[in-house]
């Protein structure tokens, strides 16, 4: 399956606006928070071409770039980088969308791990 496949970034977008909910009902829960931020910026960074068709792209790139960069500054202020390049290292200042990229695979392995580990 693609990671443009508008049923799978659909299905992706569903599971962040329930981690949005969730916050909602517990707020300031860090692992929660850090847990949107990093599935939001990689929903963002996911979508950009399908969005191409219905608005400018200029529009989905800021929308993915403030998302990453959020992101970065919370990993930074909070210290909850969970990779091996953290979110000190000042090459993160001219690409925190790749930065997200990397928090992100490393949250999907240890969701894989938890949900192994439970099965």
């Amino acid at each position: 399956m693609s990671t443009t496949d508008p049923l799978a970034l659909l299905r992706v977008a569903a599971a962040v606006q329930r981690l949005s909910d969730e916050l909602t009902i517990h707020p300031g829960d860090r692992q929660r928070e850090r847990t949107y931020l990093v599935h939001r910026a990689a929903l963002a960074d996911r979508a950009v071409p399908a969005l191409a068709a219905v608005q400018d792209p200029a529009t989905s790139e800021q929308d993915t770039e403030e998302t990453a960069r959020r992101l970065l500054e919370y990993d930074r202020t909070h210290d909850t980088s969970r990779s091996s390049v953290p979110a000190a290292d000042l090459r993160w200042d001219t690409d925190a969308r790749g930065y997200a990229r990397q928090e992100h695979a490393a949250a999907v392995l240890d969701e894989h791990e938890q949900e192994h580990a439970r099965g």
